[in-house]
């Protein structure tokens, strides 16, 4: 699993996806090939220093074959098929990819092509507002009644937030639900719902990564859109012990 997945966005591919398949059953005709682009930042600190990287995340209505993107500024990027499926294409930034200014605002040109052969390529705009978030900021971490508790500092304007645990070969294995972005603190144990698997929660002794992330969506967004309407993302995180 690729920890720059954005997975809370598995719930926009699910709903897509019973729509899609009603609509297959119905017309036996190949349904018309449709998709919901997104472009944002994400914010980091590296070497104590905040830096910014751009991203792209296309969910289509059917197998995708290529996803391109142009820029304002005439950046040019190929989007990857997810290792889960071909209906989902996208860009995360690498540690080397992030910069010190902010990506350029402005529209965001998406040509997404399906495996279907001789259908037209499909063009859709993503616009990238200027809006930002100051950086999570993590005060403390620790374990209470077999819980790890977390807490940091609120960020002005957030929307929503979320607290991710990476193992140590750096694979998603806990992702809170949606928090509020006024929330400032969170728990959970091995008993709570969150886990990816089962079979892999985490052990007393092991060294594991706590993320606090921090989410802006798009001006204008909703609560049935903003899933894949985001605008930018904040994101620190901490090593814990778990059990210590």
């Amino acid at each position: 699993m690729k920890t720059n997945r954005l997975i809370w966005k598995s719930v926009a591919a699910f709903v897509l996806g019973a729509i899609v398949l009603t609509s297959c059953l119905d017309d036996p005709e190949p349904v018309a090939l449709d998709a919901v682009p997104d472009v944002f930042v994400q914010k980091v600190v590296q070497d104590g220093v905040e830096k910014y990287g751009l991203a792209f995340w296309v969910l289509g209505n059917k197998a995708l074959d290529s996803v391109m993107v142009q820029g304002p500024e005439d950046g040019m990027w190929s989007l990857e098929a997810d290792p889960t499926g071909n209906r989902v294409f996208s860009l995360f930034p690498e540690e080397e990819d992030y910069t010190h200014s902010m990506p350029d605002a402005g529209d965001y040109t998406f040509t997404v092509k399906s495996t279907q052969a001789n259908e037209a390529a499909l063009t859709l705009k993503d616009e990238l507002e200027e809006d930002e978030l100051a950086i999570v900021v993590i005060d403390s971490t620790k374990f209470n009644n077999s819980k790890l508790e977390i807490y940091w500092q609120e960020v002005d304007g957030a929307d929503a937030s979320y607290v991710r645990l990476y193992d140590n070969i750096n694979d998603l294995i806990f992702m809170s639900s949606r928090l509020d972005g006024d929330e400032t603190d969170y728990s959970f144990g091995i008993a709570d719902t969150g886990w990816a698997n089962s079979s892999n929660k985490a052990q007393a002794g092991e060294t594991y990564r706590i993320e606090v992330m921090a989410i802006l969506y798009e001006s204008g967004s909703t609560s049935t859109n903003r899933d894949y309407n985001v605008q930018f993302i904040s994101k620190a995180a901490v090593e814990i012990i778990w059990g210590e």
